[in-house]
């Protein structure tokens, strides 16, 4: 389990690609020295398992069902992710509990820069509409976020600096696909038949 607080910005620095298997080796200078291998660790909000570590290079196996659901399918050599190691006990949980299990990806429809912090606009599928509420959480290439709004096909993110600065959004563009993973206690709610009416009381629905 994580919090969606990135710890830090890892570099991809190479794939070996398999049939239903990639090895990707990801160069880390912070949580290299805190993680052993077996131990969970967030890559782009995918939960991953470390089988290696070695000169500061971090070590994954990543099976096919995984390439598929996420965006790790497109990183390539250089490419930057977001890392957050798993948490523990006695850690303080300052954005939302994440899982590391992608619901789906979702490409970036529009981002813009209001007053001193920038707008994203993340399209979505109408089959998980019900998982979007207005102020809900949601992590988004395992990053801790707040939904502003929810409109018929795309929902809102305001991102501040130091979020941007500091996380792999200060490298994404339109059109680029990121990772979505729907809160997890939403999700609780809808799969419960009372919480529905209640969930939607909270705006979940569309703006337009």
């Amino acid at each position: 389990m994580f919090t969606g607080i990135i710890k830090e910005l890892g570099k991809v620095v190479k794939i070996n690609k398999k049939s239903f298997l990639w090895e990707i080796l990801i160069l880390s200078e912070k949580i290299y020295e805190e993680v052993s291998p077996s131990e969970s660790i967030s890559v782009n909000g995918v939960c991953l398992t470390l089988t290696k570590k070695k000169d500061n290079i971090l070590y994954f196996e990543v099976m096919k069902p995984t390439l598929e659901k996420t965006n790790l399918k497109r990183v390539r050599v250089n490419s930057v992710v977001n890392l957050e190691s798993s948490l523990k006990f006695c850690d303080k949980v300052n954005g939302h509990f994440v899982l590391g299990h992608i619901d789906c990806e979702a490409p970036i429809r529009n981002l813009y820069k209001y007053k001193d912090y920038s707008v994203w606009e993340i399209n979505f599928l109408s089959s998980n509409r019900k998982f979007l509420v207005s102020k809900g959480s949601i992590a988004i290439d395992g990053i801790s976020l707040t939904i502003d709004k929810v409109y018929s096909q795309y929902f809102t993110i305001n991102v501040t600096p130091y979020t941007k600065e500091h996380t792999n959004l200060k490298y994404r563009k339109v059109s680029d696909w990121v990772n979505l993973e729907f809160d997890y206690l939403a999700k609780i709610v809808i799969n419960s038949g009372a919480g529905l009416t209640w969930f939607k009381a909270l705006g979940s629905g569309p703006r337009d």
